[in-house]
């Protein structure tokens, strides 16, 4: 990410966008990485109309967010799991397997020829997509080896004091 170009760059939505209850809801950093992952678009004039290419291949990493805003990194996440949850991106390709391997993102609004069905942040209130926040990795580590019900972890052998020994 070339700093002084993503500061060139810039977009307006819509009133139908901004009024939205999706919108309103959102938090400044999740305004910011909006904005961020938007400005991300490519797009090109053909035959006098804006086409919008690589949308679903889209990537804004923590590390450029922080650089960017100068936030941390569990805003970055929290703003991310917020976008996802009211419908405004979708995640297409989780990343994080290897070097350079980047979650890749797709804006769901202000893409021209996008039909309203797929504008999940319209259906916002009635519906959340919580259940598409990625989960962490690697959560079950020591699954087999926790304390079950009725373990406390001590031994069978009582305090020395309880058996008669006295100092």
């Amino acid at each position: 990410m070339d700093l002084k170009i993503k500061l060139k760059k810039g977009c307006f939505y819509r009133n139908d966008v901004w009024f939205s209850a999706a919108y309103q809801k959102l938090t400044i950093g999740a305004r910011d990485l909006l904005q961020c992952l938007y400005t991300e678009i490519s797009k090109a004039k053909i035959k006098r109309d804006w086409i919008a290419f690589k949308n679903g291949e889209l990537s804004f990493t923590e590390s450029e967010y922080k650089l960017l805003t100068g936030r941390c990194s569990s805003t970055y996440l929290n703003a991310r799991n917020q976008l996802i949850e009211v419908g405004f991106i979708e995640m297409t390709h989780r990343g994080g397997s290897c070097r350079g391997d980047r979650a890749m993102y797709k804006i769901l609004f202000g893409i021209g020829g996008m039909s309203e069905e797929k504008e999940k942040w319209r259906k916002y209130p009635d519906e959340n997509w919580i259940d598409k926040i990625p989960k962490s990795r690697g959560m079950t580590i020591g699954n087999k080896t926790r304390w079950k019900k009725g373990q406390s972890g001590r031994k069978d052998i009582s305090h020395p004091n309880a058996l008669g020994t006295k100092r």
